[in-house]
């Protein structure tokens, strides 16, 4: 089974301070490594998020940049099929928020279904499923891990 991760699922896997942390790590990790059954997928998009996230958050201690650079590159660039995002995925993500009348930050949600959608994936796996049950979908599910 294919899966796509969001950022909200990634980080939460390798932040073991946060609430559902070890289902998370455990759906993760089930998903890790590309096996010949299960192949877990994430976007640059969320890699970028990522970082933002991990370097914003307020941690004691904050987690330093080149500490977010090592968990990005060691974890999810290393264990998940990252795929890069086209001009023509973000012009189909702009176009589905825009049909639906939708405003503001939905757009970063939508470039990862677009990217879910085009790589056939069966699930997104986020703790953002309302945002992204918005965005409508047919053949994905949306579920926290």
């Amino acid at each position: 089974m294919r899966v796509l991760f969001d950022t909200s699922a990634l980080v939460t896997a390798v932040v073991s301070t946060l609430p559902h942390h070890r289902s998370a790590l455990a759906c993760y990790q089930q998903f890790r490594g590309g096996g010949s059954r299960t192949q877990g997928f994430c976007t640059t998009h969320a890699l970028a998020e990522a970082y933002a996230t991990l370097t914003a958050m307020p941690l004691a201690p904050r987690i330093s940049p080149a500490d977010a650079a090592r968990i990005i590159r060691e974890n999810f660039a290393r264990d998940l099929t990252v795929l890069p995002l086209s001009a023509s995925n973000y012009a189909a993500a702009v176009e589905r928020v825009a049909a639906l009348g939708l405003a503001s930050g939905v757009i970063y949600d939508a470039l990862h279904l677009v990217a879910a959608e085009w790589r056939e994936c069966k699930r997104i796996y986020t703790y953002n499923r309302a945002d992204f049950s918005r965005l409508g979908s047919d053949s994905v599910e949306i579920m926290a891990p």
